[in-house]
């Protein structure tokens, strides 16, 4: 069950106390309970998300995107400065262009290009911060993703395509995400849990 299907159900059992009354700390329990439920959401959304590399043959409405668009830009950056460009392409005589003409672009309804602004050094930071958004908000709506490295390098290769996408000067691509309804259920893979490890600085 999706974050959004949650947080609904949760503010249903709020509105159902709020109305009856029946007590004081019912309301107070009623906010816990919605509280715990979109703590799970949010949990949960992160932990059944998986990369999804073959899409439904299904377009995603354009609604849809802007609020996956507007979570990854709410995301954390460096001094506010938003130092990325995101490039949408969308419209399916594009898509299907992208995926004949890139070498390592899955076949998906939507691409997004993100560039990073080369005049700060922590800028590719940010555009990690930023994808991870738009990740875990296009799966919280049903829509899969994939993160790619190895398509940048072809576009790079190609100047007239890299021209198309028009990014600003001093801007570089960076990463691509494909995105689209999934048409398949991959299992998770095995996470190294001894990455991360406690530490003391002071005795």
């Amino acid at each position: 069950m999706n974050y959004i299907v949650k947080t609904a159900m949760a503010m249903c059992v709020a509105a159902c106390f709020a109305s009856c009354g029946e007590s004081a700390d019912r309301p107070d329990a009623a906010a816990k309970e919605q509280s715990q439920d979109r703590s799970e959401a949010v949990v949960d959304n992160i932990m059944s998300r998986r990369s999804i590399r073959r899409y439904a043959d299904r377009q995603v409405p354009r609604d849809v995107l802007d609020k996956i668009i507007e979570c990854g830009i709410n995301a954390p950056n460096g001094r506010n400065q938003q130092a990325y460009e995101v490039k949408v392409v969308a419209d399916s005589a594009s898509a299907a262009y992208l995926a004949d003409s890139v070498k390592g672009l899955y076949r998906a309804p939507v691409y997004m290009f993100i560039a990073n602004d080369t005049g700060y050094d922590m800028s590719l930071i940010d555009t990690g911060l930023l994808s991870g958004n738009i990740g875990l908000a296009a799966w919280a709506y049903g829509i899969g993703s994939v993160n790619l490295g190895m398509p940048v390098r072809s576009i790079k290769e190609n100047p007239e395509l890299l021209k198309r996408l028009g990014f600003s000067e001093g801007y570089d691509l960076c990463l691509i995400l494909a995105l689209g309804y999934p048409a398949e259920t991959p299992d998770a893979k095995p996470r190294k849990s001894d990455k991360v490890q406690f530490v003391s600085i002071c005795e």
